[in-house]
């Protein structure tokens, strides 16, 4: 309508959760100047229900011209930024969602996932269709959230069908940060070294080195986005000790590497939807 004011909105989903999910989060815009969103690498999948005419993001800039919008948004653990197009009016609903239920979830571990295509509806078919259509007609987000929370229990498939010892290395990684030597990590979980990387690849396509970068990464870049929203001035060098960078030198370095930009270049772009809650959970 003429005369109505732009707006952005992002309300995240009650922590109930679904197996395997790790958050969910609804958002919505109108009226904003069109630009492109840096997808950054994660420890989760990204799994994301377009409500608008689709998500266009391909792995490179110069391919996100012509990259086909999706309607629905799956893809593997990628380690090098994304780009997507933002237009001025966008809705949906964003999963985040644990790696290890991939199969259970999506019938496929996550290194079958695309990390240059991030349409998902030719895997999901027939269920992520109607997923995605009871989503769209829903009264409002509360109402959005229950249907994919309750579509998504009944979707799993009872149990995490991955090795006990995978699982656990994981939830190491998660809990010292990504910070754990990975020689560490295989005798706490009784396996040499190298088993363990061959399991991390069969299941998620990279080895438990990379997984922990992305685990500290993403922890880093989550770290950052709340810093800026309630304070308004992130303290970076705290930030690099309190994640085990050896100095705020280092951090920048690491996070160019992963972001392709500077941490306070990544806060300027992203300024908006920061402060607006899109960056909340796990970064995309």
């Amino acid at each position: 309508m003429a005369g109505e004011q732009p707006f952005s909105e992002f309300v995240q989903a009650p922590p109930r959760g679904a197996p395997g999910v790790i958050s969910m989060l609804g958002y919505r815009a109108h009226g904003l100047p069109e630009s492109v969103h840096r997808g950054l690498p994660s420890s989760a999948l990204t799994f994301i229900l377009a409500f608008d005419e689709g998500v266009q993001a391909a792995a490179t800039a110069p391919a996100l011209a012509s990259a086909t919008p999706a309607k629905i948004v799956l893809g593997g653990l990628h380690t090098t930024t994304a780009f997507v197009q933002q237009r001025s009016d966008w809705a949906g609903i964003e999963i985040t969602v644990h790696p290890l239920a991939a199969r259970s979830l999506f019938g496929v571990p996550t290194r079958e996932l695309s990390v240059t295509d991030f349409d998902g509806s030719s895997l999901l078919q027939r269920w992520g269709e109607e997923l995605h259509g009871r989503a769209v007609e829903a009264r409002d987000w509360a109402a959005a959230f229950a249907h994919v929370e309750s579509r998504l229990i009944r979707q799993f498939d009872g149990h995490l069908p991955v090795r006990p010892e995978l699982l656990h290395a994981w939830q190491l990684l998660e809990r010292t940060g990504g910070r754990m030597p990975i020689s560490a990590l295989a005798r706490q979980v009784t396996l040499t070294p190298r088993h363990l990387g061959t399991l991390f690849q069969r299941e998620v396509g990279l080895s438990p080195k990379a997984v922990a970068g992305l685990i500290r990464f993403s922890r880093t870049a989550k770290t950052i986005a709340d810093q800026l929203r309630w304070t308004g001035q992130p303290d970076l060098a705290q930030i690099a000790s309190d994640t085990g960078y050896a100095d705020q030198a280092h951090l920048s370095r690491e996070f160019s590497r992963y972001a392709g930009i500077s941490p306070r270049a990544w806060m300027a772009e992203e300024f908006r939807n920061i402060q607006d809650g899109g960056h909340s959970t796990e970064a995309y």
